[in-house]
């Protein structure tokens, strides 16, 4: 089956952004709700069947190659060479061929056509903000059309008071209303068949942004370096 989900004990950075929050807990009820939430963690003596150690540092920009999102990979590595036998490489294949994409190949440098950032997925204000990082005194390149969708009215408007707007603007961007947009082929807001998009949204799959859409998944710096140069580009080259 696979993991559907994941418990994260919340920490002093969850607490300060509820704090204040209009439907957040007040006064004492706030007290009392922290002194609760603080107790939401592994027990110190818990055991599990394995454990997992992993170093940030060692992780880097990952975009997906194939049409689920488990299909992902470091960017500056090449696709997955399939080891199975004949018989069970047929759904690799199908998800390569569907993608135009081979076995070995690179993703750096693959052309891009559409970039999407936003829906509910990687629409908050911080996403924003790493996207406005990347295109700051950049343009985005003529021939990559660019979707970009607030998750909602708040980080519109947090969008436009913190001068994100501006950089946006200049750099060739609009901004568009909140809502799902190119996420699940919404409206008008569709991939056309054959094209390629690298979206921040959460599904990959055949026709998801559109009959013969081709989806990478990626961040938001990803999706920022590939709508300025046009291609599949490290973002770390331009941080």
């Amino acid at each position: 089956m696979g993991a559907r989900g994941g418990m994260i004990a919340p920490d002093e950075t969850t607490f300060a952004y509820l704090k204040g929050k209009d439907k957040a807990p007040k006064g004492e009820a706030w007290d009392n709700a922290l002194a609760y939430w603080k107790t939401l963690k592994t027990d110190s003596e818990a055991t599990f069947d394995k454990e997992y150690n992993f170093d940030a540092a060692d992780i880097e920009p990952m975009i997906t190659f194939g049409t689920n999102p488990g299909m992902g990979m470091g960017i500056s590595k090449h696709i997955p060479v399939s080891k199975d036998t004949a018989s069970g490489n047929a759904s690799y294949e199908k998800s390569l061929n569907y993608m135009g994409f081979h076995e070995d190949d690179a993703m750096l440098g693959k052309k891009v056509d559409y970039v999407f950032i936003g829906s509910c997925t990687n629409g908050r204000i911080e996403d924003f903000r790493a996207f406005a990082s990347i295109i700051k005194g950049r343009k985005k390149a003529d021939h990559v059309t660019a979707w970009v969708v607030p998750g909602s009215h708040v980080v519109e408007q947090q969008i436009k008071d913190e001068g994100i707007l501006d950089i946006l603007t200049e750099a060739g961007f609009e901004l568009r209303q909140p809502g799902c947009s190119a996420c699940l082929a919404m409206n008008d807001d569709k991939i056309p068949a054959g094209k390629y998009a690298v979206s921040t949204s959460n599904r990959n799959f055949e026709g998801r942004q559109g009959p013969g859409a081709r989806t990478m998944l990626a961040s938001p710096l990803v999706a920022a370096a590939a709508a300025v140069t046009g291609v599949v580009t490290d973002p770390r080259e331009l941080l």
